[in-house]
């Protein structure tokens, strides 16, 4: 498939910024970066950066429709999946700064009905804002039984809380961080229930609205959404399919929200200055409050090339079908903003932290091939052995592609989450063979071996792992049950 024309305009934020120094230099090429992703890739969806309010790059790749050919547009709407949160998150605020919602409000005094008087009753607005509720969540991957049954039917918030969102607890609330889809879930009920109207209306009023964002809804099955890039995933072979249904109505407050990588924008620009939250609100939610995640938002510090620090927070998302990535940095108001529609979730991350760092000073590099891209396909269809003569067969193309560590952790944890235990093996020995030195890579393999049951490989391998690392606690945990008679993690 090849790479469909971009578009790339300058455009003003609806807000008023100082034009930062940065716009007077020379500025990096990120069509060049966003091709080779396209190029080498397969990237499949809309992507935007900016700073200080200006619009540096937007561009548009592959397919919108593939069943009639329709490419993506930089109008595109896109399934959002858990970048709904930081919207939710927002909502949430501003009934917080208005007096209607308290960051130490409860689920007893708010959903009295559903969690009045037991074990969950404590838990506050403040925790299930930053994954720290210890309420069960929902399975945590697609293909978990529940989301070919369960998932399939339509509920109202009320009743799905009620059925799924069990008043047990995994652990005290406020002791650690579980991300938890279903404690974004409840705060949409209770949004609902202070505000006394439906969700998509409260944030039509208070989000939308404000922000200018005119593309952006709740998704729903019945909805006709103009523009809506349709959904897709390669299977493991290799073969575009349509992802299986999940109702819409088990994303909701979550994971429910559609949009534009310009309404995203609007929304960027919206959170400077009060027009959505006074300043002061908005750092409380920007700031960490447990395991780096704010209210709403993941919250980090990166070390560029130069050794500066860039403040980063940002999300993913991701419903079948879809992925995005949103990254913001306020010193100069730099934003990144990637939508897919063929579910592209590593590749998506990826390109969102390139963009991000380039767009901070950090050299560009092209996006190199991907072996994930070459032979997870091969391995499915023809095996193991077809795999290894794939890989030992690249020769002078070997320099095309990511041969980095992380490549090969990605690949080989890929295979053992879905029981291939013998290619999981392969790639962890090549990424041994190039990576002697790494502890990480002899204890993958040792994983590897010890799930397929070769337990003295195993132990050789966390052995080496152990010499290389001795504060490895993994490595030291296997062999000790290893040692004890345990044959599995």
């Amino acid at each position: 498939m090849g790479i469909p024309a971009f578009t790339c305009i300058i455009l003003a934020c609806q807000l008023a910024f100082a034009r930062p120094a940065f716009a007077r230099e020379r500025q990096p090429d990120f069509r060049q970066l966003v091709d080779s992703y396209a190029r080498q890739r397969g990237f499949n969806g809309t992507v935007l950066v900016a700073r200080g309010g200006k619009v540096l790059f937007r561009g548009s790749y592959g397919q919108a429709n593939a069943e009639w050919s329709v490419l993506n547009g930089p109008d595109g709407r896109y399934r959002i999946g858990s970048l709904s949160k930081p919207l939710i998150a927002t909502l949430v605020m501003q009934l917080v700064e208005q007096g209607r919602l308290k960051l130490d409000g409860t689920l007893g005094v708010y959903l009295p009905d559903l969690y009045g008087g037991t074990d969950a009753a404590p838990v506050t607005v403040a925790q299930l804002l930053s994954h720290t509720s210890g309420l069960a969540d929902l399975p945590a991957r697609y293909d978990d039984g529940w989301y070919q049954t369960a998932a399939r039917r339509s509920y109202a918030p009320l009743d799905f809380a009620r059925e799924w969102i069990k008043p047990t607890l995994l652990e005290q609330p406020g002791l650690r961080f579980r991300y938890n889809n279903n404690g974004f879930y409840l705060l949409g009920v209770i949004i609902e229930r202070v505000t006394g109207q439906k969700l998509i209306d409260t944030l039509q009023q208070r989000l939308f609205g404000p922000a200018g964002m005119t593309a952006s809804g709740l998704f729903a099955e019945r909805d006709v959404v103009p523009k809506l890039a349709l959904g897709y995933l390669r299977s493991p072979a290799g073969v575009l399919e349509h992802p299986a249904a999940i109702n819409s109505s088990v994303s909701f407050a979550a994971a429910g929200i559609y949009s534009t990588v310009d309404d995203l924008f609007r929304f960027d620009c919206a959170l400077y200055g009060s027009r959505l939250l006074r300043p002061e609100t908005r750092a409380l939610m920007l700031q960490a409050h447990s395991a780096d995640y704010g209210f709403g938002w993941n919250v980090g510090q990166w070390t560029l090339p130069d050794g500066r620090s860039l403040p980063v927070v940002s999300h993913t998302g991701s419903v079948p079908g879809y992925q995005s990535y949103y990254l913001r940095s306020e010193p100069n108001q730099d934003c990144v903003i990637i939508l897919d529609n063929f579910w592209q979730g590593a590749l998506v991350v990826q390109m969102g932290q390139d963009l991000m760092e380039v767009l901070n000073g950090k050299p560009m590099q092209l996006a190199t091939r991907s072996l994930d891209d070459l032979l997870t396909p091969i391995a499915y269809r023809e095996g193991t052995q077809a795999m290894l003569a794939a890989y030992q067969g690249l020769g002078t193309q070997r320099h095309e592609y990511d041969l980095s560590e992380n490549a090969f952790n990605r690949l080989g944890y890929k295979f053992l989450r879905a029981g291939r235990l013998d290619d999981a093996i392969a790639v962890f020995g090549w990424a041994v063979q190039l990576f002697p030195r790494s502890a990480n890579t002899h204890d993958s393999l040792g994983e590897a071996y010890r799930k397929a049951g070769k337990l003295p490989e195993a132990v050789r391998s966390y052995a080496a792992a152990l010499a290389l690392d001795p504060a490895s606690l993994s490595a030291k945990k296997a062999l000790e049950e290893l040692k004890a008679g345990g044959t599995s993690n």
